[in-house]
Parts: C-alpha cells; structure tokens; sequence
C-alpha cells in the first residue's frame, strides 16, 4: 500500500512538472500575443506602418495558449463550471457526475488523439503553410497533439483518483493532491 501510494505521489508531481511547463508556455505565447497586437495597433495609428503578418502571428500563438494550457486546467478542476446541480444533489450523486464527466472527457480527447493526427500528416505533406507568413501548420499540430495528450493523460489521472475515493468530502483536486 506504501509503495503504490509513493508511486502515485512521484507520477502526480511529474504529471504536475510537465503540465506546470507547458502552461508555463502557453503564458509566454499570450504575452506574446498581447505585444504583438498592442505594437501593430500602436505601429499602425501613430505611424501608418503595419506589421506584416500580426493576425497570422497571433493566430499561431492562440494554439499554443489553448492546446498547452489546457492539460492543467483537468489536472486542478479549474475549468468554468456552472455549479447549478451541485445545490440540488447529494455527495455521492455529485461524485458519479463528476466520474461520467471524466470518462466523457477522456473519450472526447481519446476521440481526438485518434482522428488528428490525419490532418496533420496531410499538412506536413502538403507542406501547407499560413497565408501571410511562411509558417508551415503541420508545426501548429504538434502543440496540438502533445497538449490533447497531456490532457488525456491528465484526465486519466484524475478519474483514478476519483475512482479510489468516489465518495469522499472533499472536492476532486484536494482528492489529486492527496495521492502525494
């Protein structure tokens, strides 16, 4: 029981390592994407010189915002939720919506890491490539791809967790956290 416990506690926190970086990441392309807005708005109302490019930029950077941060948002539980039925449910009705909520999510994204790679093998063959600048999309699929994957990975992880301590007082990323 100690050596599984231990093994849970060292997979969380390299779960956690891994999802903390590429969130980390998916920050630095939003600060991106704010400065390379705010500087061709600034460059184009006070100069008349565009940047060439910015919406292909920032389209670009939105994918790495969206695809890398989402893996922590299942990790922690801190998607926007509308909290309606928690009021009117009991604790062990709570706690099997949450476990039909994971195992949806975790087919919706298995779904995804099946069917996506096709397109992106087509994108890397066809050498598609973003209107305005020469950045090839089948680079745009692999933050793609590796944040569906770590998101899955994460929701896997969290259904566990759910699964070992379905009815448990406390709420499901208190439950992670207590695989430590």
């Amino acid at each position: 029981m100690r050596a599984a416990s231990h093994t849970g506690g060292r997979l969380y926190r390299w779960m956690r390592f891994v999802l903390r970086a590429l969130t980390l990441l998916a920050g630095v392309a939003l600060a991106l994407m704010m400065l390379i807005t705010v500087a061709d708005v600034l460059l184009r109302n006070l100069f008349a010189i565009p940047i060439l490019g910015t919406y292909d930029m920032v389209e670009t950077l939105m994918v790495f915002v969206v695809f890398l941060g989402i893996g922590e948002a299942f990790l922690d539980d801190t998607h926007i939720t509308v909290d309606v039925i928690d009021h009117f449910v009991g604790q062990h009705a709570l706690s099997l919506l949450k476990i039909v909520a994971l195992v949806l999510a975790a087919v919706f994204l298995g779904l995804l890491l099946r069917f996506m790679p096709i397109p992106a093998w087509e994108a890397y063959i066809y050498a598609d490539r973003k209107p305005d600048l020469p950045i090839l999309l089948a680079w745009l699929w692999i933050p793609c791809l590796l944040g569906i994957l770590a998101a899955f990975v994460a929701v896997l992880f969290k259904l566990c967790c759910l699964l070992r301590h379905p009815f448990q007082d406390q709420s499901t990323a208190q439950v992670t956290r207590s695989v430590e």
